[in-house]
């Protein structure tokens, strides 16, 4: 579908903002409905269902629930293109992760590439997937050329220090930059990543960027109910490495999934090159980035708080600690 024709519902209390994009769908052929409100916004997709949603990431309801939140709820299969003037990659990764197709930066100076990219937004899913790849393998290229550009995009990824999230908090050390890890709440557990990348491999920042999107769309099938990969930390793993062979990379990542469950003292693990104990080594099946990856789940007893040294292929040194309040 193109944007022209297209119906397209614009919510967002900067009127500035609102107006001057306003201009532009119209200029493009879009008809628009406009709103300051996230209620009227939910009102007015009822009455006329829109091909998209152009909505501020920071506006909620009256009962105070996110836009896209409550959006993603009543209405799953209309794509929704967060707009801010957060540029912190954390805030990227936690829009798309709620179910978001697309972040759009304010202010804008691109229009023209900003018309190419709602227009993706509005093909049905299938078509989006292959031009998000054409995207990504151009992203790719310039991250090549760029490794200043590249190592600045890590900046906001590469976390270590204390989280809380939930009841469950975090404690991550790691003496090596070429560490990430991503948390992903399911209802009460949680699921934990922690990757190691190649340092000397001139792929290795395109590459962690990679990864910490990769659980983006399982977790937003997993939400809508679509999809309970994220249930099975093995499949998962699986999905991981089958992302990454295909991104053509020729790389390899040591990387583990942690299952930590909130009802009783086990965790579930998959793991792929990542050594720090008996039962970690006993289901490594060796790292990410191979054409053919059979992942091997386990279920381990511990307590909380769970301690973890870790170690990659490549020599970081990880360390861990999880732990859950009452």
């Amino acid at each position: 579908m193109y944007i022209r024709h297209s119906n397209i519902l614009l919510i967002d209390d900067d009127s500035l903002f609102r107006r001057q994009l306003l201009a532009w769908l119209e200029l493009w052929g879009a008809q628009v409905q406009e709103t300051d409100s996230a209620d009227e916004a939910l009102l007015l997709a009822a009455k006329k269902p829109p091909d998209l949603v152009l909505g501020n990431l920071m506006m909620q309801t009256a009962r105070s629930v996110a836009v896209l939140s409550v959006f993603r709820r009543q209405f799953p299969a209309l794509p929704f293109v967060v707009t801010s003037s957060a540029s912190n990659m954390a805030e990227v990764a936690a829009a798309l992760r709620a179910g978001a197709v697309d972040y759009l930066i304010k202010p804008v100076s691109d229009w023209i590439g900003l018309k190419h990219r709602l227009a993706a937004s509005l093909l049905p899913s299938g078509y989006r997937t292959q031009q998000e790849l054409a995207e990504f393998h151009s992203h790719l290229a310039f991250f090549r050329r760029q490794d200043m550009a590249a190592s600045r995009l890590l900046r906001d990824l590469v976390m270590s220090g204390d989280r809380q999230l939930g009841s469950w908090r975090l404690s991550l050390k790691h003496s090596t930059p070429w560490v990430l890890t991503q948390s992903v709440r399911l209802e009460q557990d949680l699921l934990l990543l922690v990757a190691e990348f190649d340092p000397l491999h001139p792929d290795t920042p395109m590459l962690m960027v990679l990864v910490a999107f990769l659980l983006n769309e399982p977790l937003r099938r997993f939400r809508q109910g679509q999809d309970s990969l994220l249930n099975h930390p093995a499949r998962t793993l699986e999905y991981i490495n089958q992302q990454l062979y295909e991104a053509g990379l020729n790389a390899r990542v040591s990387l583990m999934l942690l299952r930590l469950n909130a009802d009783n003292n086990m965790v579930e693990v998959a793991n792929g090159g990542m050594t720090g104990c008996d039962w970690l080594c006993s289901c490594n099946a060796g790292p990410l980035g191979q054409a053919l990856f059979r992942a091997s789940p386990r279920r381990q007893p511990c307590r909380f708080p769970l301690q973890l040294q870790l170690c990659g292929s490549h020599g970081g040194r990880i360390e861990l600690t999880a732990s859950r309040e009452a």
